[in-house]
């Protein structure tokens, strides 16, 4: 596991949020790459363990790296490894535990996404927002079916262009993100009412940073299946999940027959905000909406697994631009981290705090009347932080606002 090309330059350091509010050179892409080189064994103190787990993987300093360093992917191996090193529960398992044991981070969640029993009920059995809401994962485990075509879930008529995966937010929380999404995608030219497949699963972020490499395996595969009956391409309308299903390949590297079938699945992924704002011009405006808006200042939050891309930057801005009553603010310092890290913030709640509490200074400083993201993880942590300020800011999803008068 060991790399001995970093060149302790530091280029990691000026980027790592862990590092920017803590100081700690052992929480820095180069301080865990010299760990890893000098700490073979698995004789591991709980303060090492305790190193480990303070990452969000944001992959900034993969970004920035001169020598192209993966460190998440490493930092995900050693987490693999903490139920034999600890000898106890899993990390995800302790994750649900520093979830339940503060009150506060659930009913945050709670207020944000009005939770009833009968949406949660609807959640997949293996799904990462059990995790985040404090729910441990079903065991009843789905399985992958036989591959054959399926019939599709939505048809209104003409061909299919494309097909949907929304997200375990988007698709059963909030359903209102893949209702605008599809009224958007079907406004467009050519394009039909995008199918979304009953048996996609979670993207398996949650395990993948958990280090439950085999569940999230599985969740790859079952995706992978899902959507085999058709060559269309796959709308994502969460940006981690975009960034998750594209390492598909990397996940399934070392199964001979998912690899290839990995590679041509991430062949066909399509960021939704990319796809739109390619779409000239695009009708997000309703028909209700007013001559003259009064303009509301937006800012829109880059989710850390599509900041380092830069079309991924350009074009939610360029679609929030489009509208008449969006006056796009940027923040003073620039992107940032909100702390949410997939479960990273149930983890470490008072250093998420710490985080985004950055990023939060930021925005009330240029006091904003809405908050713009795509990823679902996000949307949950900005949602609870700027409510504890008092902020009346409202916090939506790219989709959602598109679809929206000024009203």
């Amino acid at each position: 596991m060991a790399d001995n090309s970093c060149a302790k330059c530091g280029a990691c350091t000026s980027v790592c949020p862990v590092y920017q509010v803590t100081g700690q050179e052992s929480l820095t892409a180069r301080g865990r790459l010299h760990l890893l080189e000098k700490i073979a064994d698995d004789n591991h103190s709980q303060a090492y363990l305790d190193i480990f787990s303070k990452c969000l993987l944001c992959d900034a300093c993969h970004q920035v790296c001169p020598r192209a360093i993966n460190l998440p992917t490493k930092v995900v191996e050693s987490r693999l490894n903490f139920p034999k090193l600890t000898g106890h529960g899993s990390f995800a398992q302790s994750l649900v535990k520093g979830c339940l044991s503060h009150q506060g981070i659930l009913a945050g969640i709670g207020k944000f996404l009005k939770i009833s029993e009968p949406l949660l009920d609807k959640l997949p059995a293996k799904s990462g927002l059990r995790l985040k809401l404090g729910m441990p994962p079903s065991k009843h485990a789905p399985r992958i079916q036989q591959e054959k075509i399926i019939p599709k879930q939505s048809s209104l008529g003409g061909s299919t262009e494309s097909v949907m995966f929304p997200g375990c937010l988007a698709r059963h929380l909030n359903p209102n993100i893949t209702f605008a999404a599809t009224a958007l995608i079907s406004s467009l030219k050519d394009h039909s009412p995008p199918d979304i497949p009953p048996g996609q699963a979670c993207c398996g972020l949650a395990f993948y940073s958990s280090g439950n490499l085999e569940e999230a395996r599985q969740l790859a595969r079952l995706n992978i299946t899902a959507f085999a009956y058709t060559d269309a391409e796959i709308i994502v309308l969460c940006g981690s999940c975009y960034s998750h299903l594209a390492s598909y390949p990397d996940l399934l590297a070392d199964d001979s027959n998912w690899y290839p079938r990995a590679i041509a699945f991430v062949e066909r992924l399509q960021e939704s905000s990319s796809l739109l704002a390619d779409q000239s011009p695009l009708p997000t405006v309703p028909i209700c909406a007013p001559d003259r808006p009064a303009k509301k200042r937006v800012v829109y939050h880059d989710p850390c697994h599509l900041r380092y891309k830069p079309g991924l930057k350009k074009a939610p801005r360029q679609l929030l631009n489009s509208l008449p009553w969006v006056e796009l603010v940027e923040l003073p310092n620039g992107p940032q981290c909100c702390g949410s890290g997939g479960l990273f913030n149930l983890a470490h709640p008072d250093l998420a705090k710490q985080i985004s509490g950055k990023l939060i200074t930021d925005i009330l400083a240029v006091d904003p009347d809405l908050v713009v993201t795509t990823c679902s993880g996000c949307l949950i942590q900005l949602h609870q932080q700027l409510t504890a300020t008092g902020s009346q800011a409202k916090v939506r999803h790219l989709n959602e606002v598109l679809t929206d008068s000024a009203d």
